[in-house]
């Protein structure tokens, strides 16, 4: 340390889409009043991977990100496990950020880091890895897949970036999705026979992702300690998934629903689809695949969060594991 504050530093996306407002400086400042802080701005895609992988190297023991999940994605890609992770929001939905009880609003954020660096709050969380590529919330094959693609094409055309972008690209998936038949098989870690589907989702931590301020809780047994929760589309009912999204969105979900089954706490598990298929790792697309394997990382990354509260109990079980796919 020098002069007793922690050596840190701030990895800033300049692209991201409260970086742009203009609060980057101000929070500098801020983190500057007790971290011993040195700044950088990533200059293209996989650079925050690299100023992360250096951090050690430079006697860093703290990395905080400005951006998005985006960024913070390609943080803990490179962040060599000794070193923490600070958070200070920058981007449109900070899933992860937000997921652990941080907030959204970069200065709230940056008021909130040193709280915690001062009191030396620290958690160890699992990660997850889709085929080496680690993510911190959540994976989907499929359905998601191809509306975070959408949305990024909307973004390279410069359209405007809300929610709404979301909504729009999610009933256009629904609208065009292939439903002659399952292309893709998830494979149980257990050995049990594989269930098919249109299209999965893996998540890390609860919740899945975010529509405006309301949480998706798309899993909600799932956990920051614990394995993988694997949702499985059986289902491109529209009615059926409706139903289930009203219930994701709601405040007391439940841990499944008709057509949309769940493997619970699952340390490995393997995606393999018949075409390729749109593939999304914390909200950023990384091409189309034909497989994936699913692997939990136990206490892969120390962060800058308050310790969860005690667990609550989520809705009564319904629906069962196995089953047709339902087109």
């Amino acid at each position: 340390m020098s002069d007793g504050r922690v050596p840190a530093l701030l990895i800033v996306n300049p692209a991201g889409t409260r970086v742009r407002s203009g609060q980057a400086g101000e929070v500098t400042e801020r983190l500057a009043t007790q971290l011993d802080l040195r700044v950088a701005e990533t200059k293209g895609r996989g650079h925050a991977t690299e100023l992360a992988a250096g951090a050690q190297v430079d006697g860093v023991e703290l990395v905080v990100v400005m951006g998005g999940d985006g960024t913070v994605n390609e943080v803990v890609n490179g962040l060599p496990g000794p070193v923490a992770l600070g958070l200070v929001g920058g981007g449109k939905t900070n899933v992860f950020a937000r997921a652990l009880g941080l907030p959204g609003e970069p200065m709230a954020a940056a008021a909130k880091l040193l709280e915690l660096v001062a009191a030396g709050a620290r958690r160890t969380i699992s990660l997850g890895e889709a085929s080496g590529r680690r993510f911190a919330f959540g994976a989907g094959l499929g359905l998601d897949g191809a509306i975070v693609r959408e949305v990024e094409r909307w973004r390279l055309s410069h359209r405007l970036h809300d929610d709404s972008m979301y909504v729009m690209a999610g009933l256009r998936a629904l609208a065009t999705w292939d439903r002659s038949k399952p292309r893709l098989a998830v494979h149980p870690e257990d050995g049990r026979a594989p269930l098919l589907g249109f299209f999965a989702a893996a998540a890390n931590g609860d919740p899945y992702t975010y529509l405006g301020g309301r949480p998706v809780r798309a899993t909600p047994r799932a956990s920051f300690e614990g394995s993988l929760e694997v949702l499985v589309g059986q289902t491109m009912s529209a009615r059926l998934i409706t139903r289930a999204l009203a219930g994701m969105l709601s405040s007391n979900p439940l841990p499944g629903y008709p057509g949309l089954p769940i493997l619970h706490d699952q340390s490995t598990c393997r995606l393999v689809a018949d075409v390729p298929l749109p593939f999304q790792v914390d909200g950023e697309y990384v091409g189309d695949r034909t497989a994936i394997e699913l692997r939990s990382l136990p206490g892969a990354l120390t962060v800058v969060a308050p310790l969860p509260e005690g667990d609550e109990e989520i809705g009564s079980e319904v629906g069962s594991e196995a089953g047709q796919a339902e087109p």
